[in-house]
Formats: structure tokens, sequence, C-alpha cells
């Protein structure tokens, strides 16, 4: 059995698939799995052992650029993948762009969500066979019925992600905690007078800290708190996925926003908390015993948003909306706290 996945983006989208493929390799432990994902998480694909080939895209950039170029660079593409025939094919993202993708390879036909479980609707029209996915469930648990249905098995109620063996080198640092402050959306960002009261409770609690950035900005916010707490580290330069993986595995614990290595330390099973504020963990939050998702306790009205700018701030501000600013380094502490095995 041949099958070919098409979930292109974001990270946190990607380490939500890992269960699906590992079902799959449960359910056919001779299918060969191709998966289509943007040029940028290539690298995490190949992560899974079950997947026999990662197939690069590069979407992103041909529909911000579309010029000849890339429109010949797409149809090279294109011609690469229809030399290959598939058994199944899956749009597992249920999204317009998603739908054109898998439309481009060859097959039996694509399995999709129906119109009432898609992301977007029209995309139920590219499928030759719809499944029913309830809306309301966890991405990682859409994404595992919607493959069970495609492929006609009912996945068992167990979480495997199946990437942990790939770290079987690194060891368990007990003392160690890493910290991800950075996030694409200023409405996601937590205070980093919090960040530094975090530091400091967790230094003076014996732990190690080391602060995980990936851009200019991020890098800013690191040294800030570095400034405030200066028995912390951050890496000199910005590291590979692969090697922030192997830091998350080492960690003991790990503090994070809604963000895609937040979903990796969850992915790989090291106790995480995860702070929500403008986004919902309800859909898309961290999943397993050893994760946690933070919220306010008592939710505002506004939460969620699902907005790049909160109303209530200035346009462009930086300043930490409330439905962040309500949590506090104390409470961030004790949920960790207990997640952490026993020292």
């Amino acid at each position: 059995m041949r099958i070919l996945l098409v979930k292109m983006s974001s990270m946190g989208d990607i380490f939500h698939t890992f269960p699906a493929i590992s079902d799959i390799n449960k359910q056919f432990p001779n299918a060969e799995i191709d998966w289509v994902v943007e040029d940028s998480f290539k690298e995490i694909v190949e992560w899974h052992p079950q997947v026999r080939k990662a197939i690069p895209i590069h979407l992103r950039r041909w529909v911000k650029q579309r010029d000849k170029q890339s429109w010949q660079e797409f149809k090279a593409w294109r011609k690469t993948l229809r030399s290959e025939n598939y058994d199944y094919v899956i749009d597992a993202q249920g999204l317009l762009k998603s739908a054109v993708i898998a439309k481009c390879a060859l097959g039996k036909g694509i399995d999709g969500y129906d119109k009432d479980s898609a992301r977007e609707p029209i995309t139920h029209w590219f499928y030759k066979r719809t499944h029913v996915v309830d809306k309301n469930q966890h991405a990682v648990e859409r994404t595992r019925q919607l493959v069970g249905k495609a492929l006609g098995y009912t996945p068992e109620l167990q979480l495997n992600f199946g990437i942990n063996q790939n770290f079987t080198h690194i060891q368990k640092n007990p003392r160690k905690l890493i910290f991800i402050i950075g996030t694409s959306w200023v409405t996601k960002l937590w205070a980093t007078s919090e960040w530094q009261a975090l530091t400091q409770i967790a230094i003076d609690a014996g732990f190690s800290v080391e602060i995980i950035w990936g851009s200019s900005d991020e890098q800013a916010i690191a040294d800030e708190i570095i400034n405030a707490c200066p028995k912390a580290t951050r890496p000199p330069q910005r590291l590979s996925i692969t090697t922030i993986a192997e830091k998350l595995v080492e960690a003991a614990g790990v503090i994070g926003l809604d963000t895609g290595f937040s979903h990796l330390a969850g992915a790989l099973e090291t106790p995480t908390i995860a702070l929500y504020g403008a986004t919902s963990p309800t859909k898309v939050g961290l999943i397993g015993d050893h994760t946690h998702n933070l919220q306010l306790s008592e939710a505002l009205d506004c939460m969620p948003c699902h907005k790049r700018q909160c109303k209530w701030l200035p346009e462009n501000s930086r300043n930490t909306p409330a439905c962040m600013a309500g949590i506090n380094a104390g409470q961030v502490w004790l949920a960790l706290q207990k997640k952490l095995p026993p020292c």
C-alpha cells in the first residue's frame, strides 16, 4: 500500500500529524508513506521512521513571488510528484491550497474532510471520498480519525508520536529547564518581567535555565532576562530544529508559549507548560499527561480572539495583552512542579 499525505505546515500541525503516521504503521506495517511538506519542515517529517520520503514544496515562496520562475519551478515539482502513483492520497490539512496540491498527485482519488468538517469547506469538491470528522475535537484526534476513515480502521486510544527513538543518545539532565520565549504573534507573548521572575524562581530552586530564541527580537528578550538573572544562558546563535529537539529531550521540563517548539517538547514527552491567551488550547493545545495548557482561571470575554493584534492595545503595540498579563510567574512555576518527576 502506497500512501501520500499532504500537510504542508505549520510546525505544530506537523507534530499533530505524527500519531496518525504511527497508527498507519500499526495497522499496515508494510505501508509506504510519503509526505508533502513545506521545505522548511522537511527535517522534522524525516524524524518519523515510518515516513518513506518527505517531499519538500516551496509553496509559500511561489505564492509570494508569483513570477515566471516560480511557475516553472512548480511545474517541475508537479512533474516529479506525478512520477509516483499512490493507492491513497490524503489531504490532512483541509485547506484550499492543500487540496490543490493533493490534486497534483497521481492516485485513485483524494480522501479529505467533508464540507462541514474541513477548515475551508470548498475543499470537498476536490475529493473523491469525504469523511465526517467532528470539528470540536483536538487537531491530533481529527487527523487520526480522518486517516483512519480513509484507510478503514479505528485508531486506538493511546497516542504515539513515534519520534523519541531519534533522541535516545541524549541523556536527561534532571536540573535543567528550557524556556521558549518567542512566538510569531505579538498577542501570544508573555511579559519579559514575568520571564525574569520565573527564571529567578527556577535558579533559586537549583535549576539551570537555558532560553531558546529564533529571531533578533527574541534574542533581545533573552538578553533582558539574562541581564536580570545572570546565571541563565542562551545559545550564542540560532539553532537548527534538530539541535533544539535535543535540548528539549535533555531538559527536565519546558515552559513555552503557543508555538511550534512547545508542541515539539510535548511530542518528545518532556514535561511542558504552555501559556495561552489569544488562542485556545482546546483544539490545538499540547496533549498528554505530561503537559499542561495554562490560561487565566477566569477567561476574559474577548478570549480567545485568535488575533495577531489586541483590540485593547494601540496599533503595533508590543505591550502584553491582558489575557497573558493575568498569568504570573508563581502560577507557571506551580504548574511545572506538578508535572516534573521527583528529583
